[in-house]
Formats: structure tokens, C-alpha cells, sequence
């Protein structure tokens, strides 16, 4: 579905030039965009716009739910387009990218707890934290030169 439709049926409001274009940069977007990150991609085509701007229309997208609002271990909120499928994150807690896995057992969860409990689990979320491999390298690296400068 084009942007502009998803606006259009999604929010009953008249799309403008600027929302397409903050929805778009988030589509395009190949990791989750804080809402500065997406003002300065938005500024580039649309001088204009404001960042209060950006910040309504992220809250009205997200009240859509066109829009996933994340916030990871207290960073700012980052944003990602809903309509992507079941997926959990893995936050580099060296670097702060955020990282996507899918999780088959989280779904399988799901169904037993409803099926066992009676708890009908509208939504889930696994979030693991610790370092990506470029994190680990120099972490590992920095260990090496201090054993080093020990001796």
C-alpha cells in the first residue's frame, strides 16, 4: 500500500507533503530512527518543517498505529513502521544499535499461556541486551592492549 493511501484511509486526515515524507524516511529507515534522527532526514528534502511538527505527526502515526514506539532501556523513543512482521530486538548496550531477530518460540508461548492460563495475550515483546560482534571485537581488543600496558 502507498504511503500516501495509508495515510489517507488510516488517519481520515489530509496528507500533506511532510507527513508522506516522515513516513517514508521511517520506511526507508534500516535501523529504529529517534525522532531528531528523522527530523534531520526530513529537513533535508523539506527545509521547513519543524521538529515540533515531526513529533505530532510520530504521536498521531503511532496512535494509528501505523507506527511501533520503542523505548530501550531508557534511550529516546525510536520508531518503526507497525505493519512489519513479529519481530524482537537485541540492544547493543556498547554501541546502542538496536538489532531484529524473529523469536518461533515467543509464539508458541503465546498460544500455551492462552491455552493453559486463559490469558489472552494481545501483544509480546523479547528484548535481549548485551554486545554485537563489532562491540565484542573491541571490547576484546581494549582487554588485550590494557592486559599489555599492564605488564
Amino acid at each position: 500500500m502507498m504511503v500516501q493511501d495509508v495515510i489517507d484511509s488510516k488517519l481520515n486526515r489530509r496528507n500533506t507533503k511532510q507527513r508522506q515524507l516522515i513516513l517514508e524516511i521511517i520506511q526507508q529507515a534500516d535501523e529504529h530512527l529517534d525522532a531528531d534522527q528523522i527530523y534531520e532526514r526530513v529537513r533535508q528534502l523539506s527545509p521547513g518543517i519543524s521538529l515540533s511538527t515531526v513529533y505530532r505527526n510520530l504521536q498521531l502515526f503511532t496512535k494509528a498505529g501505523l507506527l511501533a514506539e520503542h523505548r530501550f532501556n531508557g534511550m529516546r523513543r525510536r520508531y518503526e513502521i507497525a505493519t512489519r512482521s513479529s519481530h524482537h530486538h537485541l540492544m547493543c548496550i556498547g554501541c546502542g544499535r538496536i538489532f531484529e531477530f524473529s523469536c518461533p518460540s515467543s509464539d508458541g508461548l503465546q498460544t500455551r499461556i492462552t491455552r493453559e492460563k486463559g490469558f489472552r495475550v494481545t501483544d509480546a515483546e523479547v528484548r535481549l541486551v548485551g554486545y554485537c560482534p563489532e562491540c565484542q571485537r573491541r571490547l576484546a581488543k581494549n582487554n588485550v592492549n590494557a592486559e599489555f600496558e599492564r605488564r
